[in-house]
């Protein structure tokens, strides 16, 4: 009988716990996931409050991946609602279709501005006919590609909520966050030319009928299932090196010291946790690319309010700056069951940096700040809020400065001194990716393993692969 090789997996987030999935199904490996938290499924979880499950944040699943789909309903089985997707953004005081509507554009902005729009597109286009391509940020980007006036409406705006300040972003993002591909696209589509795509917006997508979370739920489940094992309350205290090889990952678990053996490590933990296990502190300049990495921190405010239901959307995207949120989620659009009868709560996330005036505010503030939106906005009476919820997660979204690849370079380059270390997930790999993508790597990873491909052609590949994500909203 041949001996299964032995696999940890840091982190039981999505993306660990898919890398734990696809792998604990062949008879080739033993896995082992550590996660520190007390319960699996990092943010794609859901949590239980005043009588509600609630997701952190807006999450659904849909996918533009071959075949991910499937995988999915393999999964999930009949737990699974197929549901029609229904979102708008909120701009001056009206609530825009989204894709974008001609005769709601101009009912909203009245026709001087959609012709304001559409006229400052035309030198974006010109440019574009006679000048190479030399985009070097997020707003050349945008500007390129939809002109100025409609940049600063929408584009500008979000962006610098969401990231900061959109000219010291790298255009990557814009690539991986927006679907169309131009002006031209959107005004082909406007006036119905052009038809929206699978490739451009979800017309349905699927969610757990228990709440987000009886995905990494059912995850778990399946691993342990087929004998791997997940350790949760679990914190890393050394990874053991020998010249090029992981040999093994002492983590303290239940009051004990256990030391895992480890022929491969498969890693979900943001790069500088990763690296100071690794590596301790003697490369300078792996220590100044991985510590250079930026990132934003994600705060949602749940206000709960007393009537059956708020919202026409799932979720809805606020552009203006007046506004502290710049997305809001009504869990019970999902399903009405997450909540109890004639009660509902909408979910306000934003991110802030380490030194924005919202990562330092109080709860109270921060709640105060979003009930007073969700008022001015018309979609609640201040009488009708009965309490709230804040919950804070550091270092959530990858922030993609211009100089972001360089130090990716440098940090995957030293990764792969080790040679049987491989990287996955948005933080891991620090990848702007959502749920699917994450079961996707841990698909491709799992895949390639199993054919015996070395660990550092398996990242080499996989970093190639997920260039080709697109996130549609």
């Amino acid at each position: 009988m041949i001996s299964k090789k032995k696999v940890v997996i840091l982190g039981a987030g999505i993306a660990g716990l898919s890398a734990g999935y696809f792998l604990s199904r062949s008879e080739k490996y033993e896995v082992v996931v550590i996660e520190k938290e007390p319960v699996a499924g990092g943010l794609c979880g859901s949590f239980k409050h005043d009588g509600f499950v609630l997701d952190y944040g807006a999450h659904k699943l849909y996918s533009l991946i071959p075949g991910i789909m499937d995988v999915f309903e393999e999964i999930m089985g009949k737990s699974l609602l197929k549901l029609p997707k229904r979102n708008r953004i909120f701009l001056k005081g009206q609530l825009l279709d989204y894709p974008l509507k001609m005769s709601n554009m101009a009912k909203v902005f009245g026709p001087v501005l959609v012709f304001q729009l559409g006229f400052g597109y035309i030198p974006a286009l010109i440019k574009g006919l006679f000048k190479r391509d030399d985009t070097v940020s997020y707003e050349d980007y945008v500007v390129k590609r939809f002109g100025r006036p409609t940049y600063e409406l929408v584009f500008e705006p979000l962006a610098d909520k969401v990231w900061g300040e959109p000219s010291t972003l790298h255009p990557e993002i814009a690539k991986a966050r927006i679907p169309a591909s131009g002006g031209l696209e959107v005004i082909l589509k406007l006036l119905g030319l052009k038809k929206e795509t699978v490739q451009t917006n979800a017309e349905i997508f699927y969610y757990p009928r228990e709440g987000f979370g009886a995905f990494p739920n059912t995850l778990r489940d399946k691993i342990e299932e087929a004998g791997g094992r997940i350790l949760v309350n679990t914190k890393i205290c050394r990874i053991e090196r020998f010249e090029t090889k992981i040999k093994s990952v002492i983590v303290d678990y239940k009051d004990e010291t256990l030391s895992l053996p480890c022929d491969y490590l498969v890693s979900s933990i943001p790069l500088p946790a990763l690296g100071s296990l690794v590596f301790g502190d003697n490369d300078s300049n792996f220590l100044s690319a991985v510590n250079g990495l930026q990132y934003r921190h994600l705060i949602l405010v749940y206000i709960f309010v007393n009537r059956p239901m708020v919202l026409e959307d799932q979720w809805i995207f606020f552009p203006e700056r007046n506004l502290i949120f710049s997305r809001i989620f009504e869990q019970k659009q999902m399903n009405p069951e997450l909540g109890p009868e004639g009660h509902t709560a909408i979910c306000c996330d934003f991110t802030s940096s380490e030194d924005g005036w919202q990562w330092s505010a109080t709860n109270d503030e921060l709640a105060e700040d979003s009930i007073k939106g969700l008022v001015e906005c018309g979609f609640i009476k201040s009488d009708e809020v009965r309490g709230y919820l804040v919950k804070r997660v550091k270092n959530f979204y990858p922030r993609y400065d211009l100089l972001y690849e360089d130090r990716l370079k440098t940090i995957y380059n030293k990764i792969k001194s080790v040679n049987n270390l491989i990287l996955t997930g948005r933080i891991g790999m620090y990848n702007y990716n959502n749920a699917d993508h994450c079961l996707d790597m841990g698909c491709f990873i799992a895949e390639k393993m199993t054919n015996n491909i070395h660990p550092n052609q398996i990242l080499d590949d996989l970093i190639e692969h997920v260039r080709s994500y697109k996130i549609v909203d």
